[in-house]
């Protein structure tokens, strides 16, 4: 591992131990697609990766696949340790696609474990297909609370709504000192839904009010009739717990309109691509994260840079996020000293103290990451750090 991941309390000698009995196992040998269309040596798990690497979420899925990318190019450059090969889908971000590519995963490609997908609906539809085959899954992103109810072989790196959303409505009633709140939600979505019942419930502990709830349908061109009853609503702040791809289009139609209206919204807005969608937006923009590139904290300068040289670009929360789940992964694996689905679930489920680029990662009895979040202010020139909020 690096300097970041030196392994904890694990002895070279134990780790060669560990990678001995990986290989007596016998792993698989069939060609893998992806990454590796050769044969996966006996030391090596195979992983797949369910991502949306095109449609409406495509970053999601390009920055969480490069951090996983790199991750798994530091670790199989150790010596004595378990190698990981990735075996990448695109689900297209349709969570229909999700569930058919985790079952292709598993009973074709034979993979030992799954990481995937990112937004909520989608990971729901692979964490049922997952459990009912006994195959780990760990979702980097996913943060709706029903998905690691799905069965004790489906589990999370990052934070969850019911955190979130209180977060966020703290945010707003002691932050910004704003009562009255309109929300806009996607009915359709699980993250949305369930992001804004818990925004909510601490909204209204606060002795804040909601003067006014639309929805709307993601992919919608036309959000000018919301934007009016929303406006006419008089709002003190707006909650949209929607996706990046939306939210967008919303802010730059809305333009002037909301410009002295504070915005917060949470981590589905997380994306580059939302500052080409939401234009000259003038108005103050909140988000809660996972993760800030401009954090002064040495792990996340040093992972930056090296994000920086390898890809080019700054990373955002989903490349820190993939990144952490192949070492999550891989430090069961290494723990587990097996592929065994039984083991390897037991290790990932008992993941304590991992030191993570988001933080570090301890999964409680429902397998959630025990973690806190940061909030970021936006503008039209980028996403600067603003605080970070404690569990």
């Amino acid at each position: 591992m690096s300097a970041l991941r030196t392994p904890r309390l694990i002895t070279t000698t134990l780790t060669l131990l560990a990678a001995l009995a990986f290989a007596l196992a016998g792993c698989k040998t069939e060609g893998a697609s992806g990454d590796n269309t050769g044969g996966t040596p006996a030391n090596t798990a195979r992983v797949g990766v369910v991502l949306p690497l095109s449609g409406n979420t495509a970053t999601y899925g390009e920055e969480a696949l490069g951090g996983m990318r790199m991750a798994v190019e530091e670790i199989n450059a150790k010596d004595g340790v378990i190698k990981l090969e990735l075996v990448p889908k695109d689900d297209k971000g349709d969570s229909t696609e999700t569930g058919k590519l985790v079952s292709q995963l598993i009973k074709v490609d034979q993979v030992h474990a799954v990481i995937g997908s990112v937004t909520s609906s989608n990971t729901l539809k692979g964490a049922k297909v997952a459990q009912e085959n006994g195959i780990p899954l760990i979702t980097p992103a996913a943060t709706n609370a029903e998905i690691t109810q799905k069965g004790d072989f489906v589990s999370r790196i990052c934070f969850i709504d019911p955190f979130q959303g209180s977060v966020l409505a703290k945010l707003v009633t002691d932050d910004l000192q704003k009562k009255k709140v309109a929300i806009i939600v996607d009915k359709a979505s699980d993250y949305s839904v369930g992001l804004a019942d818990a925004f909510k419930k601490t909204l209204t502990a606060s002795g804040g009010t909601v003067v006014a709830e639309e929805s709307f349908t993601a992919g919608e061109a036309d959000f000018s009739g919301l934007i009016t009853k929303i406006t006419e609503a008089a709002p003190e702040a707006i909650f949209i717990p929607a996706y990046y791809g939306d939210v967008g289009p919303m802010l730059k139609q809305a333009g002037d309109r909301w410009k002295e209206i504070p915005v917060v919204a949470g981590d589905g807005i997380d994306s580059p691509d939302l500052f080409k969608l939401m234009g000259p937006y003038p108005g103050p923009i909140y988000m809660s994260t996972h993760f800030a590139s401009d954090d002064t904290d040495p792990r996340v300068k040093d992972f930056v840079d090296r994000y920086k040289g390898r890809f080019g670009k700054t990373p955002g929360a989903m490349a820190a996020l993939g990144y952490d789940a192949a070492y999550a992964l891989h430090d069961a694996l290494q723990r587990a000293g097996s592929t065994d689905p039984k083991k390897l679930r037991d290790a990932i489920n008992t993941l304590k103290e991992l030191p993570g680029i988001t933080g570090n990662i301890t999964l409680d009895e429902q397998r959630n990451a025990q973690k806190g979040a940061v909030i970021m202010s936006i503008t039209p020139a980028g996403a600067t750090f603003h605080k970070r909020i404690a569990i």
